[in-house]
């Protein structure tokens, strides 16, 4: 999970690139429940009011607390080379969290990242949301691996990475704005494991 998360320039001709910005703007995806879209303006204040949460951003890589309207509008701004998508419920159109991947600084991998507001916990949307992006990255980014960690102490995001079909590739340490050096679990999806697992899907 990250302070947010997760692309720069995908061409039609070479969709490895680590370059995903061209993908912004026009790409929404729908789920059972939810609607993937990009960011807006009108998401700062709903971002702010949920990421302003002290125990969100312990759990979270770039998260800071507090967290500011200022923090809100800045990131959407401009979230570098990331593709983030605003997790909402496809009903209301109501924003719950975010969700998107970022270039690993490998060609053709690229890293998961999701998080969801404290009220909306125990619903399956983080699961849901990073299914939808874990999809999208393997079918229009034609990614070879998607990576994603989480802190060791962070059992929900663990579950959500589980159910979502990740490999447990290692333990280390990763750097959290709120927290500082924390320990942390790497996991990792291949195509040949995405393939099979959609496979599964439609037995």
């Amino acid at each position: 999970m990250d302070r947010h998360l997760p692309f720069s320039r995908l061409r039609k001709d070479d969709a490895m690139t680590e370059d995903f910005t061209a993908e912004r703007g026009g790409v929404t995806i729908e789920s059972g429940r939810l609607r993937l879209r990009p960011l807006a303006v009108k998401d700062a204040q709903p971002l702010t009011n949920l990421a302003n949460d002290r125990h969100l951003a312990a759990m979270l890589a770039r998260i800071p607390h507090p967290y500011r309207l200022s923090d809100a509008r800045a990131f959407i701004a401009d979230h570098g080379s990331e593709i983030v998508f605003a997790l909402c419920l496809k009903e209301e159109d109501r924003f719950v969290g975010c969700c998107g991947l970022k270039p690993s600084g490998r060609k053709g991998r690229a890293e998961l990242g999701y998080w969801v507001g404290r009220a909306y916990w125990g619903r399956g949307i983080a699961t849901e949301g990073a299914q939808a992006v874990i999809d999208y990255g393997f079918t229009r980014l034609r990614l070879d691996a998607i990576d994603v960690s989480c802190r060791v102490v962070n059992e929900a995001s663990r579950r959500v990475i589980r159910k979502c079909g990740f490999h447990f590739c290692g333990s280390g340490m990763i750097e959290s704005v709120s927290s500082g050096r924390v320990a942390s679990e790497h996991f990792v999806m291949d195509r040949s494991c995405w393939t099979s697992l959609k496979a599964w899907g439609r037995q």
